[in-house]
């Protein structure tokens, strides 16, 4: 049987995002809107995890956090407190309580998803042994990033975001633009040997709050979630110096150099109907 997750969130638009990431992971899904729907809904069925927002209305996710863990027939439930970033208080309180792990908003879905694994499918993993299933990739093998799909549901979360509170958001791309030439002279190994030293490079020039992504063979993108153009050009013109100066890995005896390119879009700077239009625009200024 699939795992299954009660998430409970007040706002509409994060359910609909927690529920679809848990269902990319092939789990069973229950929601709750508040405090009170979370125990109305564990006393009918027991999940696997409860996944809960700490500010939740009529009452909050610390309380019913304390409730559950006082009742001996759901104490050992797995359950997931989210927080704002800044909100230590609920965080230190939510772990002496008894949560397994706190995440925080606004959500990172390839770390929601990540969570949800290690406690999930971790212990099934050991007890089903190596004749089990193999159990989804979450993370681009290579450099452990994000992946294409993953970054079309950031994408997605992040403008939504963006509308409903009035950020701006910014979108960057960055792609190797000489990937026949590389493939021909390095074999076909080329994209590992590129790919690898360049997610090294970008990896250490954004904040813990940006999203980075593999999101092709040759290319990478990044969300800027609160960036305005000029902080995205500035991302830009950095990533460019760092991704031009020459590194032993950038060549062989056969002289392989990659040539990359990077370009952004960003609102509200420009009009975009959706993060996909944001996206394709990025992508449209690689030169």
């Amino acid at each position: 049987m699939s795992a299954l997750v009660l998430v409970a969130d007040a706002d509409p638009f994060n359910l609909h995002l927690l529920s679809e990431l848990c269902g990319t992971l092939g789990y069973d899904v229950m929601t709750a809107a508040d405090g009170g729907a979370v125990l109305d809904a564990m006393a009918r069925q027991r999940p696997s995890l409860v996944l809960m927002d700490a500010g939740l209305p009529v009452m909050d996710g610390l309380n019913v956090l304390g409730i559950l863990k006082a009742d001996t027939g759901l104490c050992d439930v797995p359950v997931l407190l989210v927080t704002q970033e800044a909100d230590t208080a609920s965080r230190e309180r939510g772990i002496a309580l008894g949560a397994q792990h706190c995440l925080y908003k606004p959500y990172r879905p390839l770390e929601v998803q990540q969570r949800l694994r290690e406690i999930i499918d971790g212990p099934q993993r050991r007890t089903r042994g190596p004749s089990g299933p193999a159990p989804r990739e979450l993370a681009d093998p290579l450099t452990k990033l994000g992946t294409a799909s993953q970054l079309h549901i950031s994408l997605d979360y992040e403008f939504t975001r963006a509308v409903r509170y009035h950020h701006a958001l910014s979108c960057v791309v960055i792609a190797c633009m000489n990937r026949d030439e590389l493939a021909e002279r390095l074999g076909k190994h080329a994209s590992d040997q590129v790919i690898g030293p360049m997610a090294n490079v970008i990896k250490g020039s954004i904040r813990n709050v940006d999203h980075l992504f593999r999101s092709g063979e040759y290319e990478f993108t990044i969300l800027l979630p609160e960036t305005h153009h000029e902080g995205a050009r500035i991302v830009v013109e950095r990533l460019r110096a760092l991704l031009r100066e020459p590194k032993p890995t950038d060549t062989d005896t056969r002289g392989g150099r990659p040539v990359i390119a990077v370009a952004s879009a960003s609102m509200p700077y420009e009009s975009f109907v959706d993060g996909e239009a944001l996206y394709a625009c990025a992508r449209r200024g690689l030169r």
